[in-house]
C-alpha cells in the first residue's frame, strides 16, 4: 500500500488542497464498518490515526452512506459541523470536498480534500476529485 501513499502526496503536490486523505474499512468482512484515515498528505500531525467512524458519521461516514460528494464550508463557524468532523477539527479545515471511491457499485473508500483558509471549491475541484476517485479505484484493486 506504499504506492497508495506515494499517490496521494503526489496529488498533494500538484493541486492546490492544504489536506488530503483517503479513508478505508479496516474491519473484517462481516463485522460493522469501522472507517480510518489511513493515507493523508498534508496532515499538521497524526493524530488522524486515531479517527474511527462508522457509516453515517463524519464526512467520510456520510460519503459511505450516501455514495455522494459531500461538502461542508465555513466549518469553524458551525460547531456542530466542527464537533461531527473529528479530521477538520484535527487538520484545522475549513471547507472539505470528499468523494466516494467506487468498485462495482460499492463504495470501498472515501477521497476527501481540504483547505485550511477561506478558499471555496470550484466545479474543477468536483471533478477533479471525482477522476481522482476513479484512478484510485483501480489502484485499490
Amino acid at each position: 500500500m506504499n504506492e497508495i501513499q506515494g499517490w496521494i502526496e503526489e496529488k498533494q503536490q500538484g493541486w492546490p488542497y492544504d489536506f488530503l486523505g483517503i479513508a478505508l474499512n479496516t474491519s473484517a468482512a462481516y463485522d460493522a464498518k469501522e472507517i480510518r484515515w489511513l493515507y493523508v498528505a498534508g496532515n499538521k500531525s497524526d493524530a488522524y490515526r486515531k479517527i474511527r467512524l462508522h457509516v453515517g458519521h463524519g464526512i467520510a461516514g456520510l460519503v459511505w452512506k450516501t455514495a455522494r460528494m459531500q461538502e461542508a464550508k465555513a466549518i469553524l463557524e458551525h460547531p456542530q459541523i466542527f464537533a461531527d468532523y473529528p479530521i477538520a477539527r484535527l487538520e484545522r479545515l475549513t471547507t472539505v470536498l470528499a468523494v466516494p471511491v467506487l468498485q462495482e457499485h460499492e463504495v470501498i473508500a472515501v477521497l476527501a480534500c481540504g483547505y485550511r483558509d477561506d478558499s471555496v471549491f470550484a466545479f474543477d475541484d468536483r471533478t477533479r476529485l471525482t477522476q481522482a476517485a476513479i484512478d484510485l479505484s483501480k489502484l485499490l484493486e
